[in-house]
């Protein structure tokens, strides 16, 4: 018995020795934009490793290069076995064609991780095929210097003149009152973006009329005022004289709120982890609030982000899958947000010790529920489809090569050239 018994734990140690190496030999090529990826994805890519012999070689794009570089690979046959894009149920169609590029995820049983709200942007036809791993913070709102505030005894501001008040205050103590750049290409996008929710509050149904094309976004006086406004705070030197040259890395934005170079910027809250990891002496203290825009006072809410799909001829859809399973099990999600050096949640159903912030839940309390509003990129088709042309847009605007009117015009023509390529009826 006990010699039986033997056999067969040695049968069994070979059959898993076997499996491992069986995949020692696969390599899994993953592609992301610049900006969705830390660390710590490369941890667990490695952690993967080690259980399953299989590697995950992880590309990291440029963002302004990665949407054009993903399409380039989709239309030649070519994409890689995992790649990422920004997630849009109105875009998921235009952008990449999943019943042809993407593998049919339904069925995998860590679907039910995801938030059933996150569900349909990584869905198409009641097909899911992709998955989303992101946070629920308060996302890009203004993250500023609590302590240079209450210094210059500036209250936060909630409306547009309010947040001019705060600028100069700020400017006459030779301090760049906002960090801003527009070398990644999409970070410009985000005050006009951000305050979508504004819009559909002075013009309820805005949405759906810009959705069914009974309007336009150049007869929209909101957007034109918003875009104005933005051109304003540059020209008054708000963003600071060189803007146009900042990198926009984590490391140049952290030592800028840090050093008390710059007061603010639009981040994310999980900011204050990197603030606190690069400079531990740092005695300031942080802040959120609202973009002020067109006296903006709604909260973004986006159920929309970035998401991994496995491409549909890809030669290691099974490792894929594997690797997708991997990463959605309770541990590794833990792993993720006590490891992420930005994030402070995971927008998941499994129950794991979330690590909030006292400053997000500040800001989050005190919005009343009605503010909680979709941004524009989630609430209207064919604009995040064209985001970073849109960045280009504005940045020539920022240097007086385009008036803000013809950026909306600019708009309106994408929508509607992206709306009659996929036989959209409104556009007919």
């Amino acid at each position: 018995m006990k010699k039986w018994m033997s056999v067969v734990v040695l049968f069994m140690l070979w059959v898993a020795t076997g499996t491992v190496c069986a995949q020692s030999g696969v390599t899994i090529t993953e592609m992301v934009s610049q900006g969705w990826t830390t660390e710590v994805d490369f941890a667990l890519a490695e952690m993967f490793t080690q259980e399953t012999g299989i590697r995950v070689d992880i590309q990291v794009v440029p963002a302004a290069q990665h949407h054009d570089l993903l399409k380039a690979k989709l239309n030649a046959g070519e994409a890689p076995d995992v790649f990422w894009i920004q997630t849009n149920p109105f875009a998921i169609k235009v952008e990449l064609d999943p019943e042809k590029n993407c593998v049919d995820l339904s069925n995998e049983k860590w679907v039910e991780v995801m938030n059933p709200l996150r569900i349909p942007s990584v869905s198409y036809d009641d097909k899911v095929y992709g998955l989303m791993l992101w946070h629920n913070s308060p996302e890009y709102v203004f993250f500023y210097n609590k302590t240079l505030f209450e210094e210059l005894g500036i209250d936060v501001p909630t409306t547009y003149d309010a947040l001019k008040e705060a600028c100069e205050k700020i400017l006459s103590e030779n301090i760049t009152p906002i960090y801003e750049y527009t070398s990644q290409g999409w970070h410009q996008v985000l005050p006009f973006a951000q305050i979508g929710g504004r819009y559909e509050e002075l013009y309820p149904g805005i949405y759906d009329r810009l959705n069914n094309n009974e309007v336009k976004f150049v007869d929209v006086p909101a957007m034109l005022q918003a875009l104005e406004q933005m051109k304003e705070m540059a020209d008054k030197g708000y963003y600071g004289e060189d803007f146009l040259a900042n990198t926009g890395t984590t490391a140049e934005i952290v030592n800028s709120l840090a050093t008390g170079q710059a007061a603010m910027t639009l981040a994310n809250p999980g900011l204050i982890k990197e603030i606190e990891a690069a400079y531990p002496d740092c005695e300031y203290e942080w802040g959120l609030f609202l973009i002020p825009i067109i006296d903006n006072q709604t909260y973004p809410f986006n159920p929309n982000g970035p998401a991994r799909f496995i491409y549909k001829n890809s030669k290691n859809i099974e490792a894929a899958k594997k690797y997708f399973e991997f990463l959605t099990r309770k541990e590794n999600l833990q792993y993720r947000i006590d490891h992420h050096p930005e994030w402070t949640n995971l927008d998941v159903t499994v129950d794991i010790e979330q690590h909030w912030l006292p400053m997000e839940i500040e800001l989050i309390e005190k919005i009343p529920e009605d503010k909680f509003k979709l941004v524009l990129q989630s609430g209207v088709k064919y604009f995040n489809e064209q985001w970073m042309e849109v960045g280009k847009d504005i940045e020539a605007m920022y240097i007086g090569a385009l008036e803000p009117e013809e950026i909306l015009k600019n708009v309106d023509d994408r929508r509607a050239k992206i709306a009659k390529a996929i036989g959209d009826p409104a556009w007919q």
